[in-house]
């Protein structure tokens, strides 16, 4: 059997539309992975988050009291994240590292420290999957280690820092 002209050109024109679509499709996958995987991009911090990141330059020690459910652990996660990998974006006016750092990220317990922190930083500690999807990049996770005794919790992890050496973020209750 074989296909009249004008059929021809509009399978081909199907089929053109088809590719298009499938790459297109690609596309928004790989930017979905991109935006899971690579949060510190993508942060635009409210006016009082950004005051806090400003402290940093000329304060050794700080506190950020807000409302629950406002941003806080996201925000302190994200400075985190910076000075571990040396990712400074270009509004930065806090405090900077050139080199690794050695950082501690705690809770009340080994569980809300699990739950909260290491939630924000490195992902949700019970799905595999979503590793690398907090704060830190899941590019410049080298390695963690797991946490004796509670279930999902990490004790430290190596994060590349941009200077060529590693920094350490231990995590403690």
């Amino acid at each position: 059997m074989q296909l009249s002209q004008a059929q021809g050109s509009k399978a081909q024109q199907l089929f053109s539309a088809r590719e298009e679509l499938e790459k297109a499709v690609g596309i928004a996958k790989e930017l979905r992975q991109r935006e899971r995987y690579n949060r510190i991009d993508g942060y635009d911090p409210y006016p009082y988050q950004k005051a806090f990141h400003e402290t940093g330059a000329t304060c050794n020690q700080r506190l950020l009291m807000a409302a629950n459910r406002i941003g806080k652990s996201y925000c302190g996660s994200m400075e985190m994240s910076y000075h571990l990998t040396g990712l400074y974006p270009k509004w930065w006016r806090g405090r900077r590292f050139k080199q690794p750092i050695v950082g501690w990220a705690g809770g009340v317990s080994n569980e809300t420290t699990r739950d909260i922190v290491q939630f924000e930083l490195l992902g949700s500690p019970d799905d595999p999957e979503a590793f690398g999807s907090g704060t830190v990049p899941k590019n410049y996770i080298i390695k963690t280690e797991r946490k004796p005794g509670v279930p999902n919790a990490k004790s430290v992890a190596l994060i590349q820092h941009v200077s060529g050496g590693n920094s350490s973020l231990f995590f403690k209750a």
